[in-house]
């Protein structure tokens, strides 16, 4: 069974809180994945696979030289932000990511054509890479873009050619950094593509369970 660190050391959404995350939950458990909400960074090295979803908290040096061992020992990390850089969630993201050389934009990303339900800000893409075939398109809200720094850092998920986002060349919207070890670092520009509103979309699903098991 595949155990993963759901964090709340960094005043993260929690995962137990119904109204948003019991559809992942659910799904989770009939994969196969336990899930656990864990707040003392010391103790991810306990789990297969850490997840860091919308962290409100810096991450110091320590902790970031802690995450990056486990990266390095074949662990999994992921790191999810949001839009415009609301409660400097970029800036807070970037003090662990730069190290994996993702740098969160804190921007918006609109899509006036492949979107959701006509919102501009719920951008729909195939444009999708290093991805199960099965996971042919997504949904994700109010995301921001990445930039990567990193020749070991590829893409997994790009905006659409009708993606708009401020001064940007490449829309990158998910990345992932490979570790030699196999191990991985996963950042998103969003934190609610596997919420309840957005998991039953597409293959927000597929997405969700993959990111979980990496």
């Amino acid at each position: 069974m595949r155990k993963v660190a759901w964090s709340v050391a960094h005043q993260e959404f929690i995962i137990s809180d119904h109204y948003y995350f019991s559809k992942l939950q659910k799904y989770a458990k009939e994969a196969g994945i336990k899930i656990e909400e864990v707040d003392q960074i010391e103790k991810f090295s306990e789990y297969d696979t850490v997840i860091f979803n919308y962290p409100e908290i810096p991450f110091t040096a320590e902790e970031a030289d802690f995450i990056e061992e486990l990266v390095k020992k074949g662990k999994t990390v992921g790191i999810f932000g949001y839009y415009k850089n609301e409660d400097r969630i970029a800036d807070t993201c970037n003090t662990l990511s730069e190290r994996f050389g993702i740098h969160f934009n804190g921007d918006i990303i609109i899509d006036n054509i492949n979107n959701y339900e006509n919102d501009n800000l719920l951008i729909v893409t195939s444009d999708l890479y290093n991805l199960p075939e099965k996971i042919k398109k997504v949904m994700l809200a109010c995301t921001d873009t990445l930039t990567t720094k990193k020749p070991q850092v590829r893409p997994l998920i790009h905006g659409e050619d009708t993606s708009e986002a401020s001064n940007r060349e490449e829309v990158i919207l998910f990345a992932e950094y490979v570790d030699e070890s196999g191990g991985k670092f996963i950042a998103g520009g969003t934190c609610v593509f596997w919420d309840n509103y957005s998991i039953d979309l597409y293959n927000n699903k597929e997405l969700s369970l993959n990111l979980l098991t990496r």
